[in-house]
């Protein structure tokens, strides 16, 4: 199998390094990331400005990489495009630092790479490592937690339009209790905003995480299951299409049905 790898904490995280090694047991690996940290960034792309890419040989001379200026949805579109077109089975994105749960799965730059894979038909994961410094941490326990839920993984049959967000404890392999499926926690507002001075004595916000302060109380949550040592896992799908309001929909704008000019206050 070919193995497309991307991130948002860009080219230089010791967590892409992880992953690299991780599926370098499972077949071709190729690499196409941001040149630095987009964390955070969602799901956007690059309109204004012209990409650039930049080929490296930072994973060795059996691992193709290239960089780019763009987001981590920037760089799997290029690499499925342009790059290496009609030669990926799987990507996979991270390993994040910091774990992507609830309401993350719409910020996370992470994520937005797995599901930009998905658009073009190709199955993918987010991966994310519990834990907010990647200078401190020890990857060695993570990719063996990891290679765990990929060695099951690709062992089974699943769609061309697979998209799975996986987070992992930062704990020892023995300390494991196990993978769940996982309901990603969206009654839970991980970060706020908090007012603070800047050195010049004006009013600023930074978003800060308030995880620790919450208890979740829902026995599947993402929150709650990682917090007691399990691997989750969590299948996201890319259609938005919210099918229970069709009908509602339908019926509010009826085929055909034309505006009333005294409908307009202008």
């Amino acid at each position: 199998m070919k193995f497309l790898l991307t991130n948002d904490d860009g080219i230089s995280s010791p967590g892409l390094a992880a992953i690299v090694e991780v599926m370098e047991q499972y077949g071709d690996v190729i690499v196409v990331c941001p040149n630095r940290d987009k964390s955070a960034v969602g799901h956007s792309v690059t309109f204004r400005e012209a990409l650039k890419v930049q080929e490296t040989t930072v994973f060795g001379e059996n691992v193709k990489a290239w960089t780019v200026n763009g987001t981590p949805a920037d760089c799997v579109k290029m690499a499925l495009e342009m790059l290496v077109p009609n030669e990926i089975d799987f990507v996979v994105s991270g390993m994040n630092i910091g774990s992507n749960i609830g309401r993350d799965s719409y910020y996370s730059g992470t994520i937005a790479g797995a599901r930009e894979a998905s658009f073009f038909g190709i199955p993918a994961v987010a991966v994310s490592l519990d834990v907010f410094d990647g200078s401190l941490t020890n990857f060695s326990e993570s990719k063996k937690l990891f290679s765990n839920v990929m060695k099951t993984l690709l062992q089974k049959q699943y769609a061309s339009n697979l998209l799975l967000n996986i987070n992992i404890p930062y704990i020892e392999e023995t300390q494991c209790t196990g993978i769940k499926f996982a309901e990603l926690d969206y009654s839970i507002q991980r970060y706020k905003h908090v007012e603070m001075s800047d050195p010049s004595g004006r009013i600023v916000y930074w978003l800060k995480e308030h995880q620790a302060e919450h208890i979740a109380d829902n026995p599947i949550s993402d929150f709650k299951l990682l917090e007691e040592g399990y691997i989750t896992v969590t299948p996201l799908e890319v259609q938005l299409t919210d099918q229970n309001y069709k009908r509602e929909i339908e019926h509010w704008f009826k085929e055909g049905q034309t505006m009333q000019q005294e409908s307009f206050l202008w």
